[in-house]
């Protein structure tokens, strides 16, 4: 945490973003801002869809799987360049973007089934709020299953 800091309050930014790291709050941090524009992204394609479809279940969980599946491609590829630099020592690379994969096919089903929690079935939460905290939700689901089943010595 102490590095983190360092390196954030004297605007470090080329071994906050760039350097190699071991530590975990860095990488952590990384990936919340990795998972940052990814989240634009998979917003932005979410909004985009509901807007151009209008109003209900169907076009919400269509939004939902379509910003879900954009926001996912822009996750990995910046998160093998700025986060998980490594080569996962479980699997092949292939096996890597499998497992990255089916990870985030089941983040896009637990992401889809809270949609449908909050704004349908049990709450009528607004679905543009209900978006921001599900992506909270599953943004510690997918760094923690990576970190985890990919990337854990």
């Amino acid at each position: 945490m102490k590095e983190l800091f360092s390196l954030l309050f004297k605007f470090d930014f080329k071994n906050l973003f760039f350097s190699p790291t071991d530590n975990g709050m860095i990488k952590f941090f990384r990936y919340c801002f990795v998972g940052g524009i990814a989240f634009v992204v998979d917003y932005a394609v979410f909004a985009i869809v509901c807007l151009l479809l209008g109003k209900g279940a169907v076009v919400t969980t269509i939004g939902t799987i379509a910003g879900f599946i954009c926001g996912l491609i822009v996750n990995f590829l910046l998160s093998k360049k700025f986060v998980f630099t490594e080569d996962s020592e479980k699997v092949s690379r292939k096996g890597e973007f499998v497992w990255y994969t089916v990870i985030g096919i089941v983040g896009a089903i637990l992401n889809v089934l809270l949609m449908m929690l909050f704004t349908e079935w049990v709450m009528s939460m607004n679905r543009y709020i209900a978006k921001v905290l599900v992506a909270l939700i599953v943004l510690v689901y997918n760094y923690v299953a990576r970190k985890v089943i990919l990337y854990s010595k």
